[in-house]
């Protein structure tokens, strides 16, 4: 999961991703990065923030009325420092010039190797979207035309998610184009103003820059954008959509809006019927901030139990996309504080989005029992995680799962209470997650292999029986 934006038009465009890079942060912490282009490479990129990264003037403000940002959330490659430098986006390649930045997970990888004579520099995934490209448009007149019969190859080629940004030299006339995965597993959206066109992964990418909404990009798209700021669009393979859950669920923001619906008004009802089907005696309702809090609301709302804050948040890096157990556990404890003159002596309903690992959710529950709450009952805005995500989220090994046991079993909701502390324990339904978000969804790590797209089902299950081999997400070919 990552945060990528391209903006195309009459005037420099470094300034534009810059901000706009701030509004997809949330998406990735491990690096970021943009290039632009006007004949020549500009290019900044290292990890850490957008503002580490981009702590001085002239790495913002640089010539090209083209160009493409990234926010890196790591799903492959190793996570120490030097490999997170080196698998950093954009990344690009000069024979033909072509840069790209890429959201989501390709899980074919041994396959795409064998495709191409050309040696991947990095171990991310984007490199089999450059390469089976850049292979396509090498000594290719580039025109709207020769780019989407490029695209049209290359999605033939690719198994997995994306949503994927590129910039393509024509001489004095670059051209950007995206393309997206026939699911439209990872988001993307087109935003407008003044003649200049931009495409990024959340719709709130276009508040922050003054940009208008156009519309979000279906799956099996190719869309073309030129200097001249004429778009060509053209989807090639057209099926039923299954946007990942997860985006719903955690990791876009509120106030974005994701084929039109609103992610806010998606979490307050999954609140909603989470107090439907979980409903409890208690005397307040708590959000784990920020990520519990629409929840919370739609579950204080339809319940009738007075909502409170009793926690409050310190920080605003994101536990879950820290790259070590130990970060993450970090992160919770010194994010946190439990406001005694609220949680005393009351029946706490603790309300979240989801569990993945268990890290917060056991700190959390001690934390406002230490606080004096009598009670604390534990309602979830997402079904149990029980699977790897293999399209881009990075839970690697079913191990990592607290849904699981050490030895893989799927634990009963009583063992999970007894291990996080609570005194009750209630998930939403797939269906009424499902409900809650209005169309059909991919839930493949809450319903596996069922939840995945049809085509990709049996795909993932020899990928589940290599994980259960090594313990680790596999990126060898599946055949």
């Amino acid at each position: 999961m990552c945060g990528i934006i391209g903006v195309i038009g009459g005037k420099p465009v470094g300034h534009l991703l810059y901000q706009g890079l701030f509004a997809v942060q949330h998406r990735g912490q491990s690096s970021a990065g943009m290039i632009t282009y006007d004949g020549n490479i500009h290019v900044t990129k290292d990890i850490g923030l957008v503002r580490e990264v981009f702590n001085d003037e002239k790495k913002i403000n640089k010539p090209g009325i083209v160009g493409i940002g990234h926010t890196r959330y790591s799903t492959a490659g190793m996570d120490d420092t030097e490999s997170l430098k080196k698998n950093a986006q954009p990344e690009y390649l000069v024979n033909p010039f072509l840069a790209a930045v890429h959201n989501g997970n390709i899980y074919n990888g041994a396959e795409l190797a064998a495709a191409t004579k050309r040696i991947p520099r990095t171990d991310c995934d984007i490199q089999w979207l450059l390469l089976l490209m850049a292979d396509q448009l090498y000594k290719q007149e580039l025109n709207p035309t020769t780019i989407t019969k490029a695209c049209e190859h290359v999605m033939k080629k690719i198994k997995g998610s994306y949503s994927v940004l590129f910039i393509a030299d024509s001489g004095d006339h670059p051209y950007m184009f995206a393309m997206t995965d026939p699911r439209k597993i990872r988001p993307l959206a087109l935003g407008k103003r003044d003649g200049m066109y931009c495409l990024a992964s959340e719709t709130r990418v276009f508040k922050k820059i003054n940009f208008e909404y156009v519309k979000d990009i279906p799956g099996g798209s190719v869309v073309i954008i030129d200097s001249n700021s004429i778009v060509h669009e053209q989807q090639l393979k057209k099926k039923q959509e299954f946007p990942c859950m997860f985006e719903f669920v955690y990791f876009a923001k509120p106030d974005s809006r994701i084929n039109g619906r609103s992610i806010h008004t998606t979490r307050e009802e999954i609140g909603r019927l989470l107090a439907r089907e979980q409903p409890v005696n208690a005397d307040i309702v708590i959000p784990v901030p920020e990520s519990g809090r629409r929840y919370a609301i739609g579950f204080s709302r339809e319940s009738g139990i007075p909502l409170d804050e009793g926690i409050m948040k310190d920080k605003m890096e994101r536990s879950f996309i820290q790259q070590t157990q130990e970060h993450r556990e970090k992160a919770v404890s010194e994010a946190l504080s439990f406001l005694r003159a609220v949680l005393e002596n009351q029946r706490v309903v603790l309300v979240d989005d989801s569990i993945v690992r268990g890290t917060n959710i056991r700190k959390i529950v001690q934390g406002i029992k230490n606080a004096g709450a009598k009670e604390v009952h534990v309602r979830i805005g997402c079904p149990p995680l029980i699977a790897p995500c293999y399209l881009g989220i990075d839970m690697r090994s079913r191990k990592e799962f607290l849904a699981r046991d050490e030895n893989g079993e799927i634990k009963t909701w009583d063992q999970i209470t007894k291990e996080i502390g609570a005194n009750s324990l209630g998930y939403i339904s797939i269906e009424g997650l499902k409900k809650s978000i209005g169309f059909n969804v991919c839930t493949g790590c809450i319903n596996f292999p069922q939840g995945y797209p049809p085509e990709m089902q049996q795909d993932v299950e020899r990928l589940f029986k290599n994980d259960k081999k090594n313990g680790l997400r596999s990126y060898e070919s599946i055949g």
